[in-house]
């Protein structure tokens, strides 16, 4: 987020190792608690879900690739039906078109 809002100033620069070794800090957690499962709770959640999210963004910056496992866990929820539909209503609100069911 600091390159989309603060692009090109110096101190952004300046923060961005700061701001990545806490993203990395919160990412070992989920990846220590995903370990080798397929789904944060045994089966695709609304939690699956909102963390698919937040990984995508994640994985824009090149963080996850410290976390292969992440990675593949993000791969995964992407591909779903249930995920796609999900974002494209969200994405829905910004368009003047309506979602194809």
């Amino acid at each position: 987020m600091l390159r989309v809002f603060y692009g090109g100033q110096d101190w952004a620069e300046q923060a961005k190792p700061i701001f990545e070794e806490n993203a990395r800090k919160r990412l070992e957690p989920v990846a220590a608690y995903l370990g080798e499962k397929e789904w944060l709770e045994g089966r695709f959640t609304a939690g699956d879900l909102m963390m698919v999210c937040v990984l995508k963004v994640a994985g824009r910056t090149g963080l996850l690739d410290v976390f292969p496992t992440l990675a593949a866990y993000q791969a995964r929820g992407e591909a779903l039906p249930a995920y796609q539909r999900a974002l494209a209503a969200q994405l829905a609100d910004f368009e003047d078109k309506p979602i194809a069911a």
